[in-house]
């Protein structure tokens, strides 16, 4: 969509606040529900600890009962990282009834998320049997692949269904994207975003579906021109990551990249894109993202990175950087609460 000349100004400025007020936005109430969350893995565990935190009454299915007794202790360790993030945060004595059984899980749940592997082939009879026990359920997908038209044209009730696609871990990372397909009714758009909202998480509510949806085509994007630079010798795996931890990163980490943009020149965004549009433009267009790798790309950076991280040491690294993320959350909502003290403070009149 093209902005008209004469209103991209009073547009940017409109959405740089409505950005900052959506960033400190206090997580919205909703009655404790009923919700169900089907594979007990990473992200299924992730998200069951976040809502059983958050006071909902929680019922997690995996058909595998190693990976359910496994679910039983990342959901232990997930609430532990919830209470170390803020400690009145976390209900007393949150539950969460792992079972076997599909049907027990979902039968009367509100909201049904479906967390299992990346395949449409094991997903399609999974989300039939959901809807099949719960007909009245909202059912989304937490997939990163697949876009909701392609898993739930076929299902009853397709206008209750939707994807809502987390960063890894969500219990850790406050931020769901909402995809809705052609079908998928507004209503159940508005009533999941309260939902996630309830848990804390700032929402990206989509318009319309695409491949990747918002936050892998941003990160692919990145990592695309990142496989180019050292495919092609520019420099090293090391130096990229050093590059985001110490630069961008941090620069990103409290305020988006057109946020960043408003405040980085005179005349906001209009001064920083006259500024440096030029500059941009012969960059942009020698960008290479889609760059073909070269025959030895994928050993030459599984080895870097075993180098840095041996495959037995990859536990430990998970552990250490859900550690960080727990000390940079406590920081961030800090700050996020500050901001939103700041915006509501009554003005003092000048003595």
């Amino acid at each position: 969509m093209r902005i008209p000349a004469h209103r991209a100004g009073e547009r940017a400025g409109l959405t740089h606040k409505k950005a900052l007020s959506r960033m400190t936005d206090a997580p919205t109430s909703v009655s404790p529900v009923s919700v169900a969350f089907i594979g007990g893995g990473l992200i299924g565990s992730s998200w069951a600890a976040l809502f059983a935190a958050a006071g909902h009454e929680v019922r997690l299915h995996d058909r595998d009962a190693v990976a359910r007794e496994e679910a039983g202790r990342k959901i232990a360790a997930a609430l532990a990282d919830l209470a170390t993030i803020n400690p009145g945060s976390v209900v007393a004595a949150p539950r969460v009834h792992i079972t076997g059984s599909l049907e027990e899980a979902v039968t009367g749940a509100a909201h049904v998320q479906e967390s299992i592997a990346e395949s449409v082939a094991a997903k399609l009879p999974v989300l039939a049997a959901v809807r099949a026990a719960a007909p009245e359920a909202v059912i989304a997908s937490s997939t990163s692949t697949f876009r909701p038209s392609e898993l739930f044209a076929g299902l009853p009730g397709r206008e209750r269904t939707l994807i809502v696609h987390p960063l890894l871990p969500p219990h850790l990372i406050p931020v769901s994207e909402l995809v809705p397909a052609p079908f998928t009714d507004p209503q159940t758009m508005d009533r999941t975003a309260a939902l996630f909202a309830s848990v804390g998480h700032h929402i990206v509510r989509m318009q319309k579906e695409t491949p990747a949806f918002v936050l892998n085509r941003l990160q692919f994007a990145l990592l695309g021109e990142a496989f180019h630079l050292v495919d092609e010798g520019y420099c090293s795996p090391e130096d990229i990551d050093i590059a985001m931890v110490f630069g961008l990163g941090m620069r990103w980490a409290t305020i988006g990249p057109f946020a960043n943009l408003h405040l980085n020149a005179a005349g906001g965004a209009r001064g920083s894109l006259t500024v440096f549009g030029p500059a941009m433009a012969p960059v942009l267009a020698d960008l290479k993202p889609a760059h073909p790798w070269s025959p030895g790309f994928v050993d030459a950076i599984d080895g870097a990175m075993r180098a840095a991280v041996p495959a037995e040491d990859i536990p430990a690294a998970r552990a250490r950087r859900d550690a960080a993320f727990v000390a940079f959350r406590r920081f961030v909502d800090a700050q996020q609460a500050d901001r939103a003290a700041a915006e509501t403070a009554p003005e003092v009149a000048p003595v």
